[in-house]
């Protein structure tokens, strides 16, 4: 099962011959770091602080729990968890165990994790007893009563309810079989796909994707080149650790040079800042409303974050003056990542570029991946220099979509991946993006990109985040509306949106022509991205009642 489909001998062997691929998994690399830097601190959350001898200990223990308990390689376990030790912990000793495993967001419920355990027939599930005030056990309970392959509960919590098994007591009880080498007997080989992870896009039911273990880890290797990161290096999980190119920074890239990682459990600008400054964080993963929450947080000031080197940012729309407001404050720069869920990293940033490509651009393609860019109406490539449908594929893309041989085939377009994105790519291999074509908005035959009205329209003194969307229209087809979030103690009126744009000599088509004042953007469920789709429904509803 854990054999990916699409890639054949020869695309192995070339990404091994060129050096993308190597035949390690990440746990490997833990256990290499337990001989070489036993005493050194790897993992921290709020309750542990494990050094990388520590920290294998527990992997082995849960390994063997797992083994012991019956697991066939290649059976799934489900893992809903916060940033934190145990996540790491269950997808490191699911790989040495040969499982495959499921991770879904702490935001997904009965319906999207129904369908999740229905592709996967997972026999297993570890998850908080509960988490911000939600019973996760009391779900996982019932699910069992639907599923009769998920057997086995594993909690994550000091209380256990009747009918669980203690995650902690594991993980923290001494077995006879810590490095013994059986424990390897069903481990993964080194080109199949290890975990399952899940989109959360903004309708539908999850996506489950094939997430190979060898592309990752070639990512990780890419940040560590353009990052300079060496074992002195400090990795905060501030934005979901599971997703974008957060996982691969904070899971991927610290084992392979020793760096140490810190888990935030949920993000507040207040727990960000004292987490920075009390374990001397070098290296941030965030998405864009975490920095508009940092740079706006008044007590900022208050805490030392000058051992930050960079924030990488993925997951939405950076403004210029947003990226420059974060550097100017706290005092680090600013890079972006970009790729998907379902499709593996496509391109980075990297320190040694001038501010204007590091904030302007998502990064250059990544080494080994191959852009294409094309006309999204007739599927042919687009000049040199103009914009096109980001097409990819290369030793960073990952599978396909698990036992889904369609999805997977109708999400690439001349065998490369559809990133749904439009772009353009300068000549040193910069990618600017404009926008998502399902987001452009056809006002009367007339193309809006919502990303550049969205930058324009954060840059007013008053709109502290933006989000352009469609509204239907009888006369046009389609029309804009703005949906702002403003800055603390501000009100941003339609007139001063329109003069701002016309001062600015806004093409006035591109004009928002209606204003929607919001409190916060709703987020898909993985936290990375802003739900459009839920926006535009509101806007319809409010159409609708209006008439």
């Amino acid at each position: 099962m854990g054999k990916v489909e699409r890639y054949t001998r020869e695309m192995i062997s070339t990404y091994r011959e060129k050096g993308y691929w190597t035949d390690a998994l990440t746990v490997d690399f833990w256990e290499q770091n337990a001989e070489r830097y036993p005493d050194d601190e790897a993992l921290i959350d709020s309750q542990f602080r494990l050094t990388w001898s520590e920290g294998t200990r527990m992997i082995h223990r849960l390994t063997a729990a797992f083994l012991e308990a019956g697991f066939k390689k290649d059976d799934v376990i489900l893992c809903q968890l916060y940033n934190s030790v145990p996540l790491s912990l269950t997808r490191l000793a699911c790989e040495k165990a040969g499982l495959l495993v499921a991770i879904v967001g702490t935001k997904f419920r009965e319906t999207e994790i129904a369908a999740v355990l229905a592709r996967t027939e997972a026999v297993g599930a570890v998850f908080p007893a509960q988490f911000r005030g939600f019973d996760f056990f009391k779900m996982f309970s019932g699910m069992q009563e639907r599923f009769a392959h998920l057997k086995h509960l594993y909690v994550v919590g000091d209380e256990i309810p009747s009918g669980g098994l203690s995650f902690y007591d594991i993980i923290q009880t001494p077995s006879e079989r810590e490095g013994d080498q059986r424990l390897d007997r069903q481990k993964f080989e080194p080109f199949e796909f290890t975990e399952i992870t899940t989109t959360s896009g903004s309708t539908g039911i999850p996506k489950c994707v094939e997430w190979v273990g060898s592309a990752r880890l070639a990512t990780g290797r890419e940040y560590i080149k353009d990052m300079g990161m060496t074992r002195h290096d400090v990795v905060a999980a501030v934005s979901p650790s599971i997703s974008g190119s957060a996982e691969t920074l904070v899971h991927r890239t610290p084992p392979q040079v020793g760096a140490r990682t810190v888990m935030l459990e949920h993000f507040t600008p207040e727990g960000a800042c004292r987490l920075i400054q009390g374990e001397r964080v070098t290296a941030v993963g965030a998405v864009p409303t975490h920095l508009v929450r940092l740079v706006e947080f008044e007590g900022r000031q208050d805490y030392d974050l000058s051992s930050l080197r960079f924030i990488q940012v993925s997951g939405g729309l950076l403004a210029y003056h947003l990226g420059v407001e974060t550097e100017a404050k706290l005092g680090c720069k600013v890079i972006q990542g970009y790729g998907g869920m379902d499709v593996g990293a496509v391109a980075s940033g990297y320190l040694d570029a001038p501010q204007e490509i590091r904030l302007k651009t998502v990064g250059r393609i990544l080494r080994g991946n191959e852009a294409t860019l094309l006309d999204p109406d007739t599927g042919e490539e687009v000049p040199k220099g103009s914009v096109g449908l980001v097409t990819i594929d290369g030793p960073h893309c990952v599978g396909g979509y698990f036992r889904d041989p369609e999805t997977t085939a109708e999400s690439r377009i001349g065998g490369k991946f559809n990133m749904g994105d439009l772009g353009t790519i300068d000549e040193e291999g910069n990618l600017y993006l404009r926008g998502r074509v399902k987001d452009i908005i056809i006002r009367g035959g007339q193309t809006i990109y919502p990303k550049e009205v969205e930058e324009l329209l954060v840059a007013h003194p008053k709109v502290s985040e933006a989000a352009l969307v469609r509204m239907p229209d009888e006369e046009m087809g389609e029309r804009a509306c703005a949906f702002v979030v403003p800055k603390r103690g501000e009100v941003l009126n339609f007139d001063e949106m329109s003069s701002f744009f016309r001062e600015r000599h806004v093409a006035l088509y591109k004009i928002p022509e209606r204003l929607e004042l919001i409190h916060e953007l709703p987020l898909v469920a993985g936290g990375n991205k802003i739900n459009k789709r839920q926006l535009e429904e509101e806007i319809q509803t409010k159409l609708a009642s209006e008439k």
